[in-house]
């Protein structure tokens, strides 16, 4: 199996960096030295739009990313004997654009659930004294759903008035517009409820984007809460239990790849971006390659959009939300625990005393003599695991926050928050954004088009919102260059 640069594999004889993965792939051999479109980055973005404008369009397309592999911030590698989601994971029947295309290449039969968010046997809860407890996990999830009720009426007004539209936000009437000054803290803070019921929500949204409530926007929050039916265990529910056996995301990017029948250049980081009306648009790399297109569909991350030149400059309200970027830079780390346990769900109150945000059992193990072992999933705060090699920091800090108990065998991750292809991991909006920015960052420039999950309408900052961008992109892409479509194959 092809091996990828990235990633970093820890067990108690040392640490290797790069792992196995299928999503490693070879560029075209033969590069042609113009397109019709060129698709800046491989990820669920750039293959959905690269497959639209082949196969509805007839159009030429070629896909350029910088690294080693296609997925993006989405992929699966091989450890231990295992299948492991580095990225993103999760997936769902109510999640409208990714699973008609697992239906179209026929993997919602590979479905499988993670233990710890379907079931947990037992919840564990570190308090604001920094003390893990177990508690009741039912009662926790009552808790939670009782203050989100609260939380996201506002003014009188629920969360279905706030936002009646989650895929169509800014569809009138669109109340919430009123309240994107608000951070969910803030919004917390004016709510005459006990400590510990705050606590339990707080941990609960903290875990939208790895970050503190002080970081998150109110409607970011509320968004999910939309999203998800309105209801705090749906939420969790769309965002966390099932995902895909049978080679996983992986699987799934490359069947799209496959059936996009493009051309690809690996390993080429594009630097800038240039636009002559009327020549077209030419792409310059790093290494001082050009390419040349009559359109462009750039799916760089939105912390990663200031590393490109554009010339001309894109408008200032672009410039600016590409400066506050998203603020989602933790870290996702899969740990092999020695003890094979039943499923588990651990979170933590209080950002200032916690590495962790926080973590549950993923799966058990298999061996030839049977179960061996658990392998879970923690998820770290904005800068706090800011070195996925120190592993003596990471396991005392899992240990701390999460499982004090836990015998530690190994762990991989990507470190999302310093890779220069991403600057962090799913998007997550602050305050004082959604309604200043999110229209202006769908919004082309001339023939240069931006697609990202990070700015979807719908699923914003997951594989869905990712092939929502990629598909309404292609289709604004084709109607721009006139292509008709024609019968799909």
């Amino acid at each position: 199996m092809s091996r990828s640069r990235e990633g970093y594999l820890w067990t108690k004889s040392g640490i290797t960096t790069g792992l196995p993965t299928k999503a490693v792939i070879s560029s075209t051999a033969n590069i042609k030295p113009s397109y019709d479109v060129i698709i800046v980055g491989a990820g669920f973005t750039g293959l959905r739009a690269a497959r639209e404008l082949v196969r509805h369009y007839g159009l030429s397309v070629l896909i350029v990313e910088g690294r080693d592999r296609i997925g993006g911030r989405t992929w699966t590698a091989q450890a231990f004997g295992e299948d492991f989601e580095m990225g993103g994971t999760w997936v769902h029947w109510n999640q409208p654009h990714l699973y008609a295309e697992l239906h179209r290449y026929n993997l919602h039969k590979n479905l499988k659930s993670s233990a710890g968010t379907i079931g947990a046997v037992k919840t564990y809860y570190k308090t604001a004294e920094g003390e893990v407890q177990e508690i009741d996990g039912p009662t926790q999830a009552e808790v939670i759903q009782a203050v989100a009720k609260e939380f996201f009426t506002i003014d009188g007004l629920s969360s279905y008035e706030l936002m009646p539209y989650p895929h169509d936000p800014f569809r009138e009437p669109a109340p919430w517009k009123k309240y994107d000054h608000l951070t969910v803290r803030q919004r917390l803070d004016q709510l005459d409820l006990p400590k510990l019921h705050k606590g339990y929500f707080e941990s609960a949204v903290n875990t939208f984007g790895s970050a503190p409530s002080t970081d998150i926007g109110f409607v970011e929050a509320l968004r999910w809460y939309a999203l998800g039916g309105h209801n705090m265990a749906q939420v969790f529910e769309l965002a966390g239990i099932y995902k895909l056996g049978k080679g996983g995301m992986t699987s799934f990017a490359r069947s799209i790849f496959d059936d996009a029948k493009c051309d690809i250049l690996l390993n080429t980081v594009i630097s800038e971006i240039v636009q002559d009306f009327r020549s077209g648009v030419e792409v310059k790399s790093k290494d001082g390659r050009s390419l040349r297109a009559k359109a462009i569909v750039c799916t760089v991350p939105l912390n990663c959009l200031g590393d490109v030149k554009f010339s001309p400059p894109l408008s200032p309200l672009k410039v600016k939300a590409i400066e506050k970027g998203h603020i989602n830079k933790g870290a996702k780390i899969h740990f092999k625990l020695a003890k094979t346990e039943p499923g588990w769900y651990a979170s933590c109150d209080g950002y200032s005393t916690s590495s962790f945000s926080f973590a549950f059992s993923d799966h058990n193990g298999t061996s030839p003599s049977g179960p061996s072992g658990t392998y879970c999933i923690g998820f770290g705060y904005n800068d706090r695991l800011q070195d996925p090699r120190n592993s003596k920091h990471i396991i005392e800090e899992f240990k701390k926050d999460l499982r004090p108990d836990a015998e530690v065998e190994g762990y991989l991750t990507h470190d999302w928050m310093n890779d220069p292809l991403a600057k962090g991991l799913w998007s997550c909006w602050g305050n004082h954004s959604m309604t200043r920015y999110l229209q202006e960052l769908q919004k082309p420039h001339g023939n240069v088009f931006f697609a990202s999950a990070d700015w979807a309408d719908g699923w914003r900052g997951f594989v869905d919102g990712a092939l929502e961008s990629g598909l309404r992109t292609a289709q604004d892409v084709a109607k721009t260059l006139s292509a008709n479509p024609g019968p799909r194959l």
